[in-house]
């Protein structure tokens, strides 16, 4: 351990202050603020650690990372360094304070539930990177503590708080019913990709794109249009094979993508081709600009898109294409269309007619605030809507006969101003898991529910590379934890 910097501590003599009996109670951290660690200084990690500096209601205590970079990140930050978790429960209670309020895991996919399990049972709330787990039933055995634990848990599926598809969710109910789904995820990652972290080529170790990537497609997916029930996928060819002398070894090799057909439970079919090692600009990071490092491209358009009877989005363009004077366009709010033959003989919709392109705007390029779309315990500092939960999976109905939304702003009115730069998804994610760990939301954006719906998802896909078949998505309710992991932590 590599103590830094100095943290302000103060007394607290009040021994039932943390209802957690691992706390330590006779000094706590500055109660005004909360107080986060970041476990993982490698790409991610740090991102959220700046923001967590950024803002005045919170404090950074400490790094945890066991690697070279982890002492260079921790100065930057000027924080505490520890190279693991034991290390940093051994200065709590050696210093008699508390352990912090909150942890953010950002280290590689099989880390992730031991990491959760042994700060859950310190009563720390968690961020925790997607995947949660490598597997479904890891994926319950955390879920299932936290729960029990009355531990907040959130997952990094931050592209749900990316603008591009906030508007895209606020317009759908504009499509009439939803019919299908095109997307892509292609764009080549270097070599020295893999070289940096081994775990990122290893099987075992949760890598390969489908777990790395295409989960947050499949998440993606699920949050517009509702759960996949069935899916088939083929591997795309492995090209990295020339960076091992012993060719036999191809197969345990990770995958570089594949190519899907997708059943929606709602009906909507779709198609999906994920790759790694093409050269194509049709990929999320190039079209939304939402990674550094990744750069940014205006002018791509459709690596989305979403059709339905009575007109089309395409993302991340936010292009909406329907017939202008079809008396059946959907506006806001109405009831859904009726799609019934008794209408066969109104050609309003026809081929014959022309298609206009509607461009739709983010809510910071407007002038005005959506009031429907302000969630009423958002930060108001940013006056950026963040997005609805997920629908839910046990009483499913159609994403087009669902309201985006049923929360009105009480403390804004229709002339606020909006920030005119493009909000960062990865701050807004941090803003939300700061607002339900002070009260000022009730509802998790991205819970361990929908993580473990995406991750079925990804283990159908894998089911069906091997069988060469469909293979429907298994029920979450079906998914039982580790029982022999979670004794460990009773």
């Amino acid at each position: 351990m590599e103590p830094i910097p100095n943290h302000d501590v103060t007394y607290n003599n009040n021994k039932h202050h943390n209802h957690n009996p691992h706390h330590i109670h006779t000094h706590t951290h500055n109660i005004s603020k909360l107080s986060f660690i970041v476990i993982g200084a490698g790409l991610i990690g740090p991102r959220h650690a700046s923001h967590i500096i950024s803002r005045s209601d919170c404090q950074l205590f400490a790094i945890i990372d066991h690697s070279a970079k982890g002492p260079i990140v921790a100065q930057q930050l000027n924080t505490l360094l520890f190279k693991n978790l034991d290390e940093l429960f051994h200065y709590c209670q050696s210093q008699r304070i508390s352990y912090p309020d909150a942890a953010i895991i950002a280290t590689p996919n099989h880390t992730h539930v031991q990491l959760g399990l042994k700060l859950a049972s310190k009563g720390i709330h968690l961020l925790v990177e997607k995947p949660l787990a490598p597997t479904a039933s890891d994926c319950k055995t955390l879920i299932d503590y936290c729960r029990s634990h009355k531990i907040h848990l959130l997952i990094g599926h931050h592209r749900r708080f990316n603008p591009y598809i906030i508007t895209t969710k606020k317009n759908l109910n504009k499509l009439g019913k939803l019919v299908a789904i095109q997307g892509s995820w292609t764009l080549c990652k270097p070599p020295s990709y893999f070289l940096e972290k081994h775990w990122r080529s290893s099987v075992e170790l949760g890598g390969g794109t489908l777990l790395i990537n295409l989960i947050h497609d499949l998440d993606l997916l699920q949050y517009l249009l509702g759960p996949i029930d069935k899916v088939y996928a083929e591997l795309l060819s492995k090209q990295r094979v020339d960076r091992f002398d012993d060719n036999s070894a191809i197969d345990s090799l990770v995958d570089e993508g594949a190519a899907l057909t997708l059943r929606f439970r709602n009906g909507c079919c779709g198609t999906f081709i994920c790759s790694d090692n093409v050269t194509s600009p049709f990929s999320f990071e190039v079209g939304t600009g939402e990674n550094p490092t990744v750069p940014f491209n205006d002018s791509i358009s459709g690596f989305y898109r979403i059709f339905g009877s009575h007109g089309t989005i395409s993302v991340p363009d936010l292009k909406l294409y329907h017939q202008q004077d079809d008396e059946d366009v959907v506006q806001d709010n109405s009831e859904p269309i009726d799609n019934s033959m008794r209408n066969n003989y109104n050609d309003s919709r026809s081929w014959l007619r022309p298609i206009v392109t509607e461009q739709l705007k983010m809510d910071h390029e407007t002038d005005e605030l959506d009031d429907e779309y302000i969630d009423v315990d958002m930060e108001m500092n940013s006056l950026l809507p963040t997005p609805s939960p997920s629908p839910n999976y046990k009483e499913f109905t159609p994403i087009h006969k669902l309201k985006t939304s049923s929360t009105t702003s009480t403390t804004t009115t229709s002339s606020t101003k909006k920030s005119s730069s493009k909000p960062k998804p990865f701050d807004l994610q941090l803003d939300h898991f700061i607002n339900i760990l002070n009260g000022k939301e009730s509802v998790v954006k991205c819970t361990g529910e929908d993580a473990l719906q995406a991750l079925l998802c990804i283990e159908a896909v894998i089911k069906s590379i091997k069988s060469g078949l469909p293979q429907y998505v298994e029920d979450i309710d079906t998914i039982t934890p580790n029982n022999e992991l979670l004794k460990e932590y009773m």
